[in-house]
């Protein structure tokens, strides 16, 4: 009868030591998610910012401002625009006149 108490004692001493261990385990992974869920939320809205500051940085009206303050471009006059229309058979004319990319070496070291 001893024997058998003490084979229980140490069975419950084990289990209780397992018990500890993966409770242990699981709030150290409770606070891994935790600080992932923070890093996400904190990475998200890093890149919502940079998403705004995309978006002012491309504005037509900055670009505009850009290239006629640094770049010394104008905008043309409306009698030197042409409007050109794309015609399904100039499609296929163009799509068929691309270069491959070995033929611009070559071309490339011809005009060299």
């Amino acid at each position: 009868m001893t024997r058998l108490n003490l084979i229980l004692f140490f069975v419950l001493i084990f289990s209780a030591l397992g018990l500890v261990k993966s409770q242990h385990v699981a709030r150290n992974l409770y606070i891994e998610l935790e600080q992932s869920n923070q890093s996400a939320k904190q990475i998200e809205q890093e890149y919502s910012q940079l998403h705004l500051e995309q978006s002012t940085w491309a504005m037509h009206s900055r670009i505009e401002q850009v290239a006629a303050q640094q770049m010394q471009m104008q905008v043309p006059d409306v009698r030197r625009v042409q409007v050109v229309e794309l015609t399904q058979a100039n499609a296929l004319t163009e799509s068929q006149q691309t270069i491959k990319p070995q033929d611009k070496h070559s071309q490339g070291e011809a005009r060299q």
